[in-house]
């Protein structure tokens, strides 16, 4: 991988790792079910990324491996997010609408900023 390219997959990872953080805490405070899925997805995309970024250069073996560590962790966000829908189910109360709509817009910024990081690289 050529190091502009190994930059642009940490910093994507970066980005995507964060707002993960703050999706994950946002959905927390406001008993948000969307933003817990969307927060999985940024965690996915930040796991992904990072797979790239380390395991090119190992193993078959052991890019597998790391795989399944990642898709481990994955699982925990998907525990919060089933726990807040059961939640929901029972006593519907909608999320804060100011929290949630500024979150999602920085959602959106956070995932064109990476997409047009890595468009630069499309083969």
């Amino acid at each position: 991988m050529t190091g502009t390219l190994n930059k642009a997959v940490r910093m994507v990872a970066i980005l995507n790792l964060a707002y993960f953080g703050i999706e994950f805490a946002v959905a927390v405070w406001i008993g948000s079910v969307s933003l817990f899925a969307d927060s999985i997805d940024f965690l996915e995309d930040a796991s992904v990324n990072l797979l790239i970024m380390v395991a090119l250069g190992w193993t078959v073996r052991n890019r597998a491996r790391l795989g399944m560590a990642l898709a481990g962790i994955l699982l925990i966000p998907a525990l919060a997010t089933l726990w807040t829908a059961w939640e929901k189910f029972n006593i519907p109360i909608p999320p804060a609408p100011v929290p949630l709509t500024l979150t999602a817009a920085g959602a959106m910024l956070v995932n064109l900023s990476c997409a047009l990081m890595l468009a630069r690289y499309r083969h």
